[in-house]
């Protein structure tokens, strides 16, 4: 082999890789043909019946399948194609500017402010309660609220309403940092709204009122959304439909992750229709400085004064204290502030001078006095001999000065306010009328100078005050009308209830010659194109003849020149007026009235003014007095 590696070998093989290979040399040789007669032969492992089962399900699976694709794409497609729609388009409201509001001069009384607002879509929060807890953890961070307040703001969205205001007013650069937290967290929303802003020191709370969330009732209307905010009281909410825009909205394209990638479509917003009132914003002004001023000092602080202008019932100025600040209602309302309003035993949020009711107390006379003169019970000549008050039927009824008035005309009667000249008139029984007006008549002519109904003026909750009756003290005590109780009627004290608007309206009788125009703030609307002024719309007239109506306007001169409110004359003009005591509770002090007219010859301003429990020092002849002294001094 070493010589010739090409021969082969014979004889055993060594290797042992092929010894067995060798031993086993002869398989393969031969076929058993025995091992196929013992063997079974290929075929089915399952029978017919089996085999139609597993048919029959699998035909049912497919069915259903069919079934389902068929409701889903062609019975439900339209549905889910447009939550798919929904889930790539995003519409965002524009809130529109809400229209100004101004004094008759163009003076801006209320003004827009815009602000940051923090929103928080409840849809769009995460689902893995760790990233929710994250968004929120930032979020109180951030805002330095705890999380207990947090998701009291979350909760406290109207029913219905997927977004919840959490922070109003935020500071530029704390929105900015919410901005970018946005783009990890869809949930926050922000926006840059207008809001109110009133200028406290104008004293104009009751009569602007405030804003306010649209209710749930709002919403289902139609008109509103639930971030709109909407009158609530006073003029914000009589002109709601005036001052109110029309938001406009933007259609955006969002990502899978809710980012904006285009907008589709936009609608500008409409702002709001601007109005021109009646007010003199300088007089409201000083008006409520001069209120203020006498509240502090005299410690009174529940006051209502209104003046009017006769000629045509527009309001210049109105202020009831206490007042409130009505810029609390403009972002979320803190409710220890609002709790602190309410809780208030002053009742701040009353306005006194069309829904506080009064005894009128001597305000009351000249109605009575009228009456006389004009069903003849009396004349211009008839006279009482003041003593200090008459007794009747073992009861004595006072004047106010302990030792009377002396001879007494319906000229002194007026001016120095004397109680038994109006008993005698009002329910007679004495030495010097027999037979006076009686209780129906002098109800009868307190409701056509207004009294025990509203006056019109364009503010809500106004009050009608109370006119008493015969059935009604009957039906309510089970006692029966007295005389005496006439002559307290006669007075303007008893049962009876007016409020300060009504009063003014009253004396703008006399100022104006006999017509009295509704009480109105609204002078103008400013449309696009012109200037809508409101015409002023007559309430009472021909109440009485003009020479009765000149004999209660002398008298009522009579009051400044030589009666009970002679510090008047220090007024640059002429006025005329009434002065009023009203007893309400002996065990309280009286309230205090004025009502008056300047000038005398050709009124400009009709004003009446009550302060609760002023007491007899003439508190409200005061404020008028310093009033007029600067009004007229302009």
């Amino acid at each position: 082999m070493k010589d010739n590696p090409f021969k082969i070998q014979e004889g055993s093989i060594k290797d042992a890789k092929v010894s067995k290979f060798i031993r086993d040399k002869k398989s393969g040789d031969y076929l058993d043909l025995d091992v196929f007669g013992k063997s079974e032969r290929l075929g089915r492992c399952f029978d017919n019946k089996r085999l139609s089962v597993f048919f029959y399900i699998f035909l049912a699976c497919v069915l259903m399948l069919f079934i389902r694709s068929f409701y889903l794409q062609i019975i439900k497609g339209s549905s889910f194609r447009d939550v798919a729609e929904g889930n790539r388009i995003r519409f965002e409201l524009i809130p529109a500017n809400r229209g100004l509001i101004y004094d008759r001069f163009g003076e801006v009384l209320v003004k827009n402010v815009s602000y940051f607002f923090l929103y928080i879509n409840t849809d769009l929060l995460p689902q893995p309660e760790k990233e929710k807890n994250n968004l929120f953890t930032n979020l109180t961070k951030e805002l330095s609220i705890d999380l207990a307040e947090l998701s009291k703001r979350l909760d406290s969205r109207e029913s219905g309403s997927k977004r919840a205001i959490i922070y109003e007013n935020l500071p530029y650069d704390l929105a900015i940092k919410l901005m970018v937290l946005s783009e990890n967290y869809p949930a926050i929303e922000l926006s840059y709204e207008p809001r109110r802003s009133y200028f406290s020191q104008l004293g104009l709370s009751h009569a602007l009122g405030y804003l306010g969330e649209a209710s749930e009732e709002d919403v289902a209307s139609g008109n509103y959304n639930f971030s709109d905010r909407i009158g609530k009281s006073g003029i914000e909410l009589v002109y709601e439909d005036i001052l109110r825009g029309k938001n406009g909205y933007r259609q955006l394209e969002v990502d899978a992750f809710f980012s904006e990638k285009n907008i589709i479509s936009m609608t500008e917003p409409i702002d709001g229709t601007d109005i021109i009132l009646t007010i003199d914003a300088k007089a409201q002004a000083k008006l409520f400085e001069i209120m203020k001023k006498n509240s502090e000092l005299y410690d009174k602080p529940k006051m209502a004064a209104v003046i009017l202008d006769p000629k045509d019932g527009g309001i210049l100025a109105m202020n009831s204290l206490p007042a409130y600040d009505n810029n609390i209602f403009s972002t979320i309302l803190n409710k220890n502030d609002y709790n602190a309003i309410i809780q208030d035993e002053s009742t701040p949020l009353l306005n006194r001078v069309t829904a506080g009711t009064y005894p009128p107390g001597s305000v009351f006379k000249p109605i009575v006095a009228s009456a006389a003169l004009e069903e003849k019970i009396i004349t211009e000549n008839f006279r009482v001999n003041s003593t200090g008050g008459i007794n009747v039927g073992g009861n004595f009824f006072p004047d106010w000065r302990p030792g009377g008035h002396g001879s007494t005309d319906i000229y002194w009667a007026i001016a120095d306010s004397v109680n038994t000249f109006f008993y005698s008139i009002g329910g007679g029984n004495n030495e010097w009328l027999d037979i006076g007006l009686g209780a129906d008549k002098i109800i009868d002519y307190a409701k056509k100078f207004g009294l025990g109904k509203n006056s019109g003026v364009d503010l809500t909750l106004e009050d009608e005050g109370f006119l008493p009756s015969k059935e009604w003290k009957e039906e309510s005590s089970g006692e029966r009308w007295y005389l005496g109780d006439t002559y307290n009627l006669s007075i303007g004290q008893g049962y009876l209830l007016v409020t300060p608007i009504q009063i003014a309206n009253l004396m703008s009788y006399f100022a104006s010659g006999g017509t009295v125009y509704k009480p109105h703030f609204i002078k103008e609307i400013k449309l696009e194109t012109n200037q809508n002024e409101l015409k002023p719309e007559i309430a009472l007239t021909n109440i009485i003849s003009s020479g009765n109506l000149n004999i209660l306007r002398e008298a009522l001169r009579k009051t400044v020149v030589s009666g009970s409110a002679q510090s008047l004359q220090s007024v640059p003009v002429k006025v005329a007026g009434k002065t009023g005591t009203a007893q309400f509770n002996k065990n309280k002090t009286p309230h205090s009235w004025f009502a008056s007219f300047a000038p005398y010859e050709d009124p400009k301003i009709v004003m009446t003014v009550l302060v609760e429990e002023g007491g007899d020092r003439g508190l409200a002849v005061t404020i008028s007095r310093e009033f007029m002294e600067w009004y007229f001094s302009q």
